[in-house]
Order: structure tokens, then C-alpha cells, then sequence
């Protein structure tokens, strides 16, 4: 090894010490874990395309990671919603990572939305609070040619990245005149609404893969409401 220089004297070099092979730094230990901001539990409210629409983004969640809580209030508007303290109560008890909003179907054809609706949507805003929110718009109603500007007024109001237009969607219904989907037509709409979310959206999940077709069920929290009962 040679003599070793220290403080301008010539020092004899002693054998070397086995020195222990470097192990490797676990890159797990040393990688902040990121998994804790993937959205692990999901709160979907709303009217009655509620259920159906929160069984099957559960179906997603089994494969992927989240839960899905459900408060259904059938009948239920954007002004209702918006009006009843029971909103910001549900949210506390929930503690969601993400806030589905299925509403606007039973004032899809509201013809002065800016006026009529800003304070029950600001309302709901603000119970949602620091909670990301999506919203689901409402689809069209079949034979009539109104709802463009419900959903147009909307999509301003939440801004983009917090509102899924479904109005567009050629989605199958339960008859020729309800509105509602069929099992398949809301399995197709949730499909939809999922595979937009990574491009169009900051939320994070672990994953969405979508489940097998024709799957649906229901999370932890599974609640179902009529419009004169309370929440």
C-alpha cells in the first residue's frame, strides 16, 4: 500500500483491515412512500342515479384500492343538497378522499341555473371544503331537448378538471321515456366517466383498472334515503 503522509511525517503502512462489502440501500427505506395521497376512500352522493353509479365505481375500488361510501337521497336536488347542514356532517363522518357528486337530473331542464342554483352549488363547495370533488353531470332526458345549459352552466361554475359532462353520452336507458340507465347503460357511463379521470384530472389512484363486466357492489357504507325522509 505505500507509507501514508500525515502531518509531514512518513508513517509505515499497516496491513489492511477487511473492510465489509457495501450493502444496498434499500430504495424502498429511502423513497418517501406515496402511496398515502392515492385516494383510498370515495364519498358519492346524490340523487337516485346514486346507487347504481357508486356500485359499480366500487367494483373499480375492490380492484384498486379504494372504498366507496354511499348516501343516496332519491328525488334529491342540487338545492336540496345544498341546503341541509346534514351535507358537512356526512363528510366529517366519512373523512373521504374524494367527493362523487351525482345531481342535476331532477332540475335538468332549470332554464336560469346562474341565478337558481349558485348558492346551493357554493353551499355544497364549501361543505366539501379542501376535499377534492368530481361531479357528475346528469345526461340528457330521452325525447326532450333540453338540459345543454344546466350542464354548460355547470361545467363553468366547477371548472375544468371537476365536472364529467354525461349529457353527450349515448348511454342504454331503463325505457324510451326514463331518464334512468339500464344496469349496463350505468356501467358503461361509469366506464366513461373512469377512463377520463387520468387525463382530465389531478386525482390519484393506485390504479383503475376496470373490473369484469357486469360488476357492482356496494361499499362499507351503503345508505338509501327517500326524498321526504331525512337524511
Amino acid at each position: 500500500m505505500g507509507a501514508l503522509l500525515g502531518a509531514g511525517l512518513a508513517v509505515m503502512a499497516m496491513p489492511a483491515t477487511p473492510v465489509a462489502p457495501r450493502q444496498a440501500v434499500s430504495k424502498t427505506a429511502a423513497t418517501p412512500d406515496t402511496t398515502q395521497h392515492y385516494i383510498k376512500k370515495v364519498l358519492a352522493i346524490g340523487d337516485s342515479m346514486t346507487g347504481w353509479m357508486a356500485e359499480r365505481l366500487n367494483a373499480y375500488g375492490e380492484i384498486n384500492g379504494f372504498d366507496v361510501a354511499t348516501v343516496v337521497w332519491d328525488g334529491s336536488t342540487i338545492s336540496k343538497w345544498g341546503s341541509t347542514p346534514r351535507l358537512k356532517e356526512i363528510i366529517d363522518e366519512q373523512k373521504p378522499d374524494l367527493i362523487v357528486v351525482s345531481l342535476g337530473m331532477n332540475e335538468l331542464f332549470e332554464s336560469n341555473p346562474a341565478s337558481r342554483l349558485e348558492a346551493p352549488v357554493s353551499r355544497i363547495l364549501e361543505a366539501a371544503g379542501k376535499t377534492p370533488l368530481l361531479w357528475v353531470g346528469p345526461p340528457s332526458w330521452p325525447g326532450k331537448a333540453k338540459g345543454a345549459k344546466l350542464n354548460d352552466w355547470l361545467a363553468s361554475r366547477l371548472g375544468a378538471g371537476r365536472f364529467f359532462r354525461s349529457f353527450d353520452l349515448e348511454i342504454p336507458r331503463q325505457s324510451s321515456t326514463n331518464p334512468h340507465p339500464s344496469r349496463q347503460g350505468m356501467e358503461q357511463w361509469v366506464d366513461s366517466m373512469v377512463k377520463w379521470i387520468p387525463g382530465n384530472t389531478s386525482l390519484r389512484f393506485r390504479s383503475l383498472d376496470a373490473p369484469a363486466p357486469g360488476r357492482m357492489s356496494r361499499g362499507k357504507t351503503f345508505v338509501y334515503r327517500r326524498l321526504k325522509e331525512q337524511l
